[in-house]
């Protein structure tokens, strides 16, 4: 694989919408309900979304790209990370730590906060207490239907 970890870029969307979506369809899918999954994954047939993110917000997205193909992708502003998915295809592959990695570096060097903050699902737990990251409480988060609910944690970790 020739996998580059790399700022995102426009015309990136598309790839982090498709990336984003399967992995809530078909990774996240293990934890919870398909009404959930399907809530969730909603809002990615929306490219334009990450776009408006970056710019409302500033902020800072990294892709794993595989020639042309978004493998993964993470994003941070203010005091954490934001979203970081992988494409299923590539997700057991130790490129989910590299990814992570490069975007946790980028964070540390520029937020100057001290407590880099995580909304985390039940899926990417485990990976985020890999990363060092604790739980502070429990959360439940409630998707743009405003409807549906999912089971997630708060979770920190202090600035090494």
């Amino acid at each position: 694989m020739s996998i580059v970890i790399r700022p995102y870029e426009p015309g990136d969307e598309v790839g982090i919408a498709y990336a984003h979506q399967r992995s809530i369809l078909e990774i996240c899918v293990k934890d919870y309900n398909h009404k959930q999954v399907a809530v969730w994954s909603k809002p990615c047939e929306n490219p334009q979304r990450y776009v408006k993110s970056i710019e409302n917000n500033g902020e800072r997205f990294w892709v794993l790209d595989d020639a042309g193909t978004i493998a993964g992708f993470a994003g941070w502003h203010s005091d954490g990370i934001q979203g970081f998915y992988m494409h299923p295809d590539y997700a057991g592959k130790g490129l989910a730590r590299r990814l992570f990695s490069a975007i946790e570096q980028e964070f540390w060097q520029l937020s100057g906060v001290d407590i880099c903050r995580i909304t985390s699902t039940k899926t990417a737990r485990p990976f985020y207490e890999k990363m060092g990251f604790q739980v502070i409480l429990p959360y439940v988060h409630t998707l743009n239907d405003r409807i549906t609910q999912v089971d997630c944690w708060k979770m920190e970790k202090a600035r090494p």
